[in-house]
Formats: structure tokens, sequence, C-alpha cells
């Protein structure tokens, strides 16, 4: 017996087995069961979506003799519709037969009776293709054909067919197959062929797929034959020039690590493999998209090309930062068309990416380190608490910029988990307020309400499974088993936000101090030797030393001048 291709061999021969499209095949299997079939109907859709499949099943349903069973898939009819053999029913490519002549020619033979079945069935496949002199001649008869007469009209574009051709018919739009049902149907075949695997090959596949079953099946027939037996996703890679997905999270991470070195290095490397430059930046669109998504959710579900620890390794940044990412990257895909060389466009796009987070977005503590600062400010208030606001006015030394207002702003820094001593927690564990910190944990679900917040959302996501160590005006101790979790909250530039947010929720604005639970553990114990060594610390006030905004800077001045003398103070 002569060799098949995999979408020839496994195309659906019933409804039940058709891989999506359940609206469509609900709605034809109860007109079939109610005997209220159409005189015409027009299937649109991208190609590989199952078009012709349903057309042939619908032919053997109206002409199945076992009616209660239909399409039974024994009878005579089905078998011979099925094989092609069938003399009602007639296939037609309008993109080789598009005239008028093969029109009229169509339309003469359409008045004589079946020669087999109950019914005529005309399946005209990209009828779009059809001349305008064609399509006009088919009006009549597409509008009053015989009792006898089913036209099933497909089309990949839809808008090239005549309006007055669509009114004529019952339209259907296919659309694209859900990934995960491509790939269940990737896996049936391949345990039908009885071929080893990896997950990971068939989720490439079904990616490449872009929602087109047959699509699919071409391409793991192409893998099938380079692979043998057994399928690996560097199969796929190597057939199709594919990065894989630890390439492109080097890429992003030396991007978001701001190695320069690294990224060059990594960029030969990936495209050293010959791999499509287009696709690869649509990829790395899609791997920042789903980050930005987590960021806002922490629902793992959501994530399809990633898993939830992959995905953390890129929240290291914000979800804005993420955004602006993927903006640059749409256009840098965009210049791809009127480029020359693609990989020095690939190469400007992603330094673009490291110029931007530096200097753009989000500076980082390596630059507070390169103007001279060794530590975060927060933490030296706390550590010299004789001169408190006098140290932190000095460890926010500004550069003259031409607009005042700027020139009051913070150097944007990250906390770290490390950077918090265990004696500066026991400080702020003596600060604490048991009774409102009780206050607040028993509003705390509260926080919920915001977690799809525009402005709120990641802030409100981040705090929902955090545990309240220590709270006072102006501060609060949080602890997280996730390091993750415990950096985006430390983060010096989502202060203003967590501190609005905490107004907005409980009434107090805090700045937000996060430790990981062992280090929890580790200040906990820290505090209770201090305690019965009778060495506790005194407490602090820290509503406003803890985090100045740009309206508390007349203050700050303010207490200088009435410490010192405003003649013996001088503000930089």
């Amino acid at each position: 017996m002569t060799y098949k291709s995999l979408y020839r061999t496994y195309r659906p021969n019933s409804f039940e087995t058709v891989v999506g499209q359940r609206h469509i095949i609900q709605t034809l299997q109860n007109a079939i069961k109610q005997k209220k079939m159409s005189h015409a109907y027009l299937f649109c859709g991208p190609r590989g979506t199952g078009k012709t499949t349903v057309a042939k099943l619908l032919a053997k349903s109206v002409n199945c003799l076992n009616v209660d069973q239909a399409p039974c898939n024994q009878c005579e009819h089905c078998l011979t519709i099925q094989n092609g053999t069938h003399p009602d029913v007639i296939e037609i490519d309008a993109a080789s037969n598009n005239g008028v002549d093969e029109i009229r020619d169509l339309i003469e033979k359409v008045k004589y009776a079946p020669l087999q079945g109950k019914y005529k069935v005309y399946i005209v496949d990209e009828v779009h293709m059809l001349s305008q002199g064609a399509f006009n001649a088919l009006l009549k008869t597409l509008e009053e054909p015989p009792a006898h007469v089913i036209f099933i009209l497909a089309t990949t574009e839809p808008h090239k067919v005549l309006p007055t051709i669509i009114s004529r018919c019952q339209r259907y739009d296919f659309v694209r197959v859900n990934r995960f049902d491509i790939q269940m149907r990737i896996e049936e075949v391949l345990k039908a062929e009885k071929i080893e695997y990896e997950e990971e090959a068939v989720r490439l596949i079904s990616q490449l797929a872009d929602g087109g079953v047959r699509d699919a099946l071409s391409i793991l027939e192409q893998c099938i034959a380079y692979s043998g037996h057994k399928l690996n996703a560097q199969h796929v890679n190597d057939i199709y020039g594919i990065a894989t997905t630890q390439d492109k999270l080097k890429l992003l991470n030396a991007v978001i690590d701001n190695n320069v070195t690294m990224l060059m290095q990594e960029i030969d490397y990936v495209t050293g493999k010959n791999i499509d430059i287009r696709r690869l930046t649509n990829d790395l669109m899609e791997l920042l998209k789903e980050s930005v998504v987590y960021s806002f959710t922490r629902d793992k579900n959501l994530l399809s090309k990633l898993t939830e620890d992959e995905v953390k390794s890129l929240n290291r940044i914000s979800a804005q930062v993420g955004l602006k990412m993927i903006e640059d990257l749409m256009e840098t895909l965009e210049k791809y068309r009127s480029a020359s060389n693609l990989l020095s466009y690939f190469e400007i796009g992603l330094l673009k990416l490291i110029s931007h987070r530096v200097n753009g977005v989000e500076e980082t503590k390596i630059k507070l380190v390169e103007e001279g600062e060794t530590k975060p400010v927060i933490q030296e208030v706390f550590e010299q608490e004789e001169q408190p606001v006098l140290v932190e006015t000095e460890g926010v030394e500004e550069k003259p910029t031409p607009k005042p207002k700027e020139s009051k702003k913070k150097k944007v820094q990250i906390v770290q988990n490390s950077d918090l001593s265990l004696d500066f927690l026991v400080q702020l564990f003596v600060s604490g307020d048991k009774a409102k910190r009780l206050e607040v944990e028993r509003s705390w679900t509260s926080v919920q309400n915001y977690q799809s917040d525009l402005k709120y959302g990641k802030i409100a996501n981040l705090l929902m499974d955090i545990r309240l160590v220590a709270l006072n005006e102006g501060f609060m101790v949080l602890s997280h088993s996730e390091d993750y979790v415990v950096n985006e909250l430390n983060m010096e530039d989502n202060q203003t936000l967590i501190e609005e947010f905490t107004e907005r929720v409980f009434g107090l604005r805090m700045r937000a101090y996060a430790i990981l639970f062992s280090k929890t553990d580790e200040a906990m114990q820290h505090f209770v030797q201090l305690r019965n060594e009778n060495r506790l610390p005194e407490p602090i006030k820290l509503e406003k030393q803890a985090l100045k905004t740009e309206k508390e800077v007349d203050l700050v001045e303010k207490n200088l001048f009435d410490l010192f003398g405003q003649e013996n103070v001088e503000i930089h």
C-alpha cells in the first residue's frame, strides 16, 4: 500500500473527532437531526482549521443510510464519499476552475437528479478565486437551487467573496484551533505511530502550527522523518531554526543584568544556529508579555510558554519596564521590513533595551555604587541615629538639572534582602505597634479587591500571600518565601506606590521592608536574645524618616534649620 501523509491518514471521519470548532459542529449536528439543512453554506477561516473536512462530513451525513448515526462510516455512501469516488459529491477547486465556462457547465449539471445518494453536494474550495463573471453566473442558481442540491463554499478570504453570494449562504467562521487541542491531537498521532516524544517538542510544533491542525501534522511528519522513532525538542529547533527557551531567557537575562558582553556572546551563539531573527524577536516579546502578565496576576495557569520558575527569573524587572521593552521590540520588528541586515537591527534593538533600562526607567544599585554610594541610604539613617535627617540628605546628593522640580528627586535603588541587618530589623521590631498590626491584619483581605486594578494590581498581588511581621506609622516589615517577591517589595521605585496603596486601604502611609522567612526567624531569635540580655534598642520614630517624598523635602529643610540654625546650613 502506498504511503499517505499524516494529515490525510488521520483526517477526522466523524464530527466527534474534529479538533476544535465545537460551535460549528454542534450547529450542524442539530440541523442534521432536525432535517433542516440549508441549500448553501459558506465556510470561512484560516488554512488547516477543518473547512474541507467538515464539508465532507456534512456530505456524508446528508447521504448516510443510517440516519440516526450519520455519518456511520459503514454504509456504501459513507465509504465511497470517504474514498472520493461518490458520483454525487463533487469537489471543485476554484483556483484552477475560476472561469465563467466552468461555472456554466456546473450549473447545467445541477438540474440533474443524484445518481446514488439523496443529495448532490458541491464543495467549492477557495471560492474567492472565482472571477467576477463566474460569481454572477453562480448567483441565480445559488439563490434557488433544486431541492436535491447543497452547495458548500470554502474560503480563507471571505472579504473577497461578493456580498450577494454571502447573503445567500449560511456563514460559519472557523477559528484557529487552541494550542492545547493541537498538542493533544499530535500526541494521539504519535502514540498511534508508536513514536517516543518529548512534551517540549510537541509544544514547539503546536506553536509553529499557528492554529492549523493540518500544518501541525505536516510539521510533525517532517520532524519524524528527521528524528526517526524518537522525537525531541532539539530536532524541531534544528529543522525550523528556532532558539530554545533557555537561549531566549539567557538573552533577556543579559539585558536585565546590563551585561553587554554576555549579551553579544549570546547573540553570536543563537544566530550562529541559523535561526529566524524575526521569529526570535517575536518570541522574546512573548516571553516578556508572559512576565508582565505574571507580575500583575501571579497566576501560573496563565503561563503558556514559560514555567513558573522561568518566569520568576524575568520578574526582577517591574511590569512597567517589561512593557517598555515590548514596545521597543515591536519598533525593532517594524524596522525589519526595510532592513538590509536583520542581525544588526536585532543587536541594536537589544542594546536599546539595556540603555533604556539603565537610563530611562529603572536605575539600579550599580549606578549608586559608581557615584560613591556604598549602601542604601535608608539603612544609614538607622545605623547613625544621632543625625538621621542629615545623613539621608547627604546620601541623596543631587546632580544639577535644568528642571528645578527634578533636582529634588531621589535616585532609584533596591534594598536587597541581605542589606537589612539583624540589628536594623530588631530596631524595626521594637518600633512596631502590636495593636495597629493586629488591626491591619484584620482588614488585610481588603487587598484582594485591588488585584485587577490598573494602578495597584501589581502591589496587591505581591501583598496577597505576605506575612505581616511588624508595623507602625511609616513602615511595615513583611515576610515571604519567594526571593523575587521580597526584591519587588524592596524596590525603591515601588515605594511611593506602596505608600499610596497602604494609605488608601489601611489609612496608614507605610514604607515596606521585606525579608525571607528564613531571615525572619533569624531576626526573631536575635530579638529574643537581646531582650533576655536586656539590650534591646530604644524605639525609633520612623513615620517621616523612613522614606521622604518630594513634598516632604521642605519639612526636612525646616528641621535642619531648627537644629543647626539657618545661617549654618547649606542645602545641596
